[in-house]
């Protein structure tokens, strides 16, 4: 909390005030404004741009006003416009987040038994998820700095890439014609965030990698997949338990197959 010396005189007291809290009123304001919500993506960048010009404007004030004010109390101001900003930023990030798992949940996850047109409800649910994303960082890529664009960008598309890979993995049972489904799905679903993403983020997360190596993973040979665990291609990016699990859904459990899945072993992660 501010607390400004009695002694500095009326005018002093004005001034400051004016100065140093304008902007702190101005953030307030706007902060508990019904038309600054998650919904809006353009609006929480813009206040999150404002606040943190606020902050730096208020820092710039402070030190003019100096030899008037306790030195203490800038960093409270200062922190408070920042946090306001950036608190309003993430919510909205966050809201994102959840409307991509609430359209992925409504399709009643990836397993394709006893479903009939499973794959044109999957197709149409990725659709959906990448038109939300590419929606909220439009607006997010012409009014926030770059490197805050990247972040939540990098940070939106690994949660969704999560999300699926989380359902896939948990599948029981996986026919060849379902595999061929999700794999088709899934190149799909990547090629449209390819563009959503453009160049704006040059490395592959892990996310990303491991998003790649399970849509070969749905045509490959078992052979070929142990092959792949044992020159560290996949054990780089996956439990054995998760290899594990995959195959025991893809191929049928025969001996011969048995004994493939019996050299997936020794997790390095």
């Amino acid at each position: 909390m501010l607390c400004l010396p009695l002694t500095l005189g009326y005018l002093t007291i004005k001034r400051i005030t004016n100065k140093l809290f304008s902007p702190v009123l101005c953030v307030d304001t706007t902060a508990y404004d019904p038309f600054v919500d998650t919904e809006n993506p353009k609006k929480s960048a813009v206040f999150f741009c404002d606040s943190w010009y606020l902050s730096h404007s208020v820092f710039w004030e402070s030190l003019a006003l100096k030899n008037d004010l306790p030195d203490e109390n800038f960093i409270d101001i200062v922190s408070y416009l920042k946090n306001k900003g950036t608190a309003t930023l993430r919510n909205s990030s966050n809201a994102l987040s959840e409307k991509v798992e609430t359209l992925f949940r409504q399709i009643g996850g990836l397993d394709g038994q006893g479903k009939e047109n499973h794959g044109m409800v999957i197709e149409m649910a990725f659709v959906q998820i990448v038109a939300l994303i590419n929606k909220f960082m439009s607006a997010w890529k012409k009014n926030l700095p770059k490197d805050r664009y990247q972040q939540i960008l990098r940070s939106t598309i690994d949660k969704t890439l999560k999300l699926i890979l989380s359902d896939t993995l948990a599948i029981q049972d996986i026919s060849a014609k379902h595999s061929t489904c999700l794999s088709n799905n899934f190149s799909l679903l990547l090629d449209q965030l390819s563009k959503v993403r453009s160049d704006d983020l040059e490395e592959d997360s892990d996310s990303w990698v491991r998003f790649k190596l399970v849509i070969g993973l749905m045509d490959d040979s078992l052979v070929k997949i142990v092959e792949g665990w044992e020159n560290g291609t996949l054990s780089k990016y996956f439990r054995s338990s998760e290899i594990q699990h995959l195959v025991r859904a893809l191929f049928q459990n025969t001996d011969k197959n048995a004994a493939l899945r019996r050299r997936i072993t020794g997790d390095v992660l």
